[in-house]
């Protein structure tokens, strides 16, 4: 039923004290959010998520309306029963260029602000980066700060971070340091015993998972676990306590009462723009359009919170998997703080939730 037909229904059949369906001001905001969610159900039989990301982009063009476009969580329901097709393969960016980003949480959702094309990813690159970043803030009268980074373990990286922003925490990303130590476990060989064999795997297990022990009692566990080691496992911990055990080190994948959540969006940023991109080499403009684009809903996704109408519970698609995860290391962190379960007992479960073989 058209909208003129259901004013014409209430206006009391013909009576001059209600106004005609003819005389009223169409709701512009309605209509325009109807408009949209039509939209994105006709496209359901494509890509949903690629759906969406070009529809909040398209909607950021004009931002008097780009505040009321719909979030992704109160449409995709309706996406999913319309739902045809499925999502194609995994896609990498190609080139010798490499594609730097900065994200940044709004109402608890994390979204990209900048992005850098570039060769090299060394300590002079990043500091430049950097430098232009603080220039473009004061320019707009914003002193840029930062309190705390979320980052992977680049050598170069983390140095120009804490030489640019003294004082800045620095926290690791979980799910690299899992997989830069499961790679160490490929180049010595260990990957069929890891995989086939109980022992090996639990031994490299609970060494991941000692990132989850309080910061002084990580030292002590890791001389633990590795006393009876012998052979490629020996080499491992002999690894690990070079490159991972530092004063300096140490606290960048210590996790310790960290929400590992935060770490987990990144990758699924990373994921979907892979995903969008389509295929494995884009040459530069495609590149740029594929940016662009995301650029769009980004900045349809501050409009909807800078005008009070999208909160960040709109926001957040929940993720019972990740929800549980959570759960299930805060309960296991708060027993073993508590004294009810032992280092042994506490590695042991949380050696179940570290990434799996096939993911490295």
């Amino acid at each position: 039923m058209s909208n003129t037909q259901t004013l014409k229904k209430n206006s009391g059949f013909g009576d001059s004290s209600v106004p005609h369906a003819d005389d009223c001001t169409p709701d512009n905001d309605i209509l325009y959010k109807t408009k949209k969610i039509n939209a994105l159900k006709r496209r359901a039989a494509e890509q949903m998520k690629q759906i969406y990301h070009e529809e909040a982009s398209s909607a950021s063009a004009d931002l008097k309306t780009a505040d009321q476009f719909p979030t992704y969580k109160s449409v995709k329901t309706a996406m999913y029963r319309k739902r045809a097709g499925r999502f194609q393969d995994f896609r990498q960016l190609n080139g010798t260029s490499k594609l730097f980003t900065i994200h940044v949480f709004i109402a608890g959702k994390l979204v990209p602000l900048v992005y850098c094309l570039t060769v090299h990813k060394d300590l002079s690159t990043y500091r430049e980066n950097f430098d232009n970043l603080i220039l473009k803030a004061a320019a707009l009268g914003v002193v840029l700060q930062p309190q705390t980074v979320i980052c992977d373990f680049e050598t170069a990286l983390i140095p120009a971070l804490q030489g640019t922003f003294p004082g800045v925490n620095i926290q690791g990303c979980y799910f690299h340091f899992c997989q830069a130590v499961l790679w160490k476990v490929t180049d010595l060989g260990m990957r069929t015993s890891y995989i086939h064999e109980a022992a090996t795997k639990k031994k490299v297990k609970m060494l991941l998972a000692t990132a989850f022990l309080p910061f002084h009692d990580v030292a002590a566990v890791v001389k633990l676990l590795g006393r009876d080691a012998t052979g490629s496992v020996a080499v491992l911990f002999n690894y690990f306590r070079v490159e991972w055990m530092p004063p300096d080190r140490l606290p960048l994948w210590n996790v310790y009462n960290v929400n590992i959540r935060t770490n987990n969006d990144l990758e699924g940023w990373h994921f979907k723009m892979n995903r969008l991109a389509g295929k494995r080499h884009l040459g530069f403009y495609e590149l740029l359009q594929l940016l662009i684009d995301e650029q769009g809903s980004t900045e349809t996704l501050i409009q909807q919170v800078t005008s009070g109408r999208v909160t960040a519970n709109d926001l957040q698609v929940k993720n019972k998997k990740y929800e549980e995860l959570q759960q299930r290391i805060t309960a296991l962190t708060a027993e073993y703080d508590g004294g009810t379960r032992t280092m042994e007992q506490f590695l042991r479960s949380v050696a179940y939730l570290v990434p799996k073989e096939e993911n490295y």
